[in-house]
């Protein structure tokens, strides 16, 4: 119980933060913060994304540019964007899968067995971009509370140009989508504010 209540403290901390102090992040905590991105589950276990982090002052004003001015992109000592492969990567029988099937028990035969029809679901239906990029949700949202649970705060980036991003990051837009990008820092405003939520009787139903 010590280790939930842990956990709610860091959500109850949390906030969208849009103004940061002019503080660095440390290697230790960015670490930290790509760890928490890294063990976040993903359909089939696939890890269909790559986490890139931004430092520097160059590049953090391009993106500041490419997220079309935001002024938690501009303010933030960290960002971390999260891109997704495209469709095309997840050829049941293609090298990605065939690197990833076979760090799991079992054989590649079962894992494709088991793969192939959501597969060709997602391909009739032209879900699987968007499939791949929901898993970059994920991956964030662990991100975020991990590093609330340090004092860090955060805030997530869904308005920015996908081509502009993925050419900062030189990711070709034929392979590459951008799924999801967020700010960290030390804030510069007050943490102490109403949480603003539904209560969970409006929200929560049991069948």
């Amino acid at each position: 119980m010590k280790e939930g209540k842990s956990f709610m403290a860091a959500m109850e901390r949390r906030f969208a933060c849009k103004n940061y102090a002019d503080r660095p992040v440390e290697d230790a905590d960015i670490a930290f913060i790509l760890e928490c991105g890294r063990l976040s589950p993903t359909s089939f276990g696939l890890e269909m994304w790559e986490f890139h982090v931004v430092k520097t002052p160059g590049m953090r004003m391009a993106l500041h540019d490419a997220c079309f001015g935001q002024q938690a992109m501009k303010s933030a000592p960290l960002s971390i964007i999260v891109t997704a492969r495209k469709g095309e990567s997840y050829d049941p029988y293609g090298e990605l899968i065939r690197q990833r099937a076979s760090r799991f028990p079992g054989t590649m035969d079962e894992f494709v067995d088991d793969f192939q029809g959501f597969h060709e679901y997602l391909k009739d239906k032209g879900f699987l971009d968007q499939w791949s990029e929901k898993q970059c949700y994920i991956a964030i949202a662990n991100m975020m509370t991990g590093a609330a649970s340090l004092g860090i705060q955060s805030c997530a980036i869904e308005g920015f140009r996908n081509d502009k991003v993925l050419a900062l990051l030189g990711r070709n837009p034929a392979h590459w989508n951008v799924g999801l990008i967020s700010t960290f820092g030390y804030p510069a405003e007050d943490e102490t504010r109403e949480r603003i939520r539904e209560p969970l009787e409006n929200l929560a139903f049991y069948h």
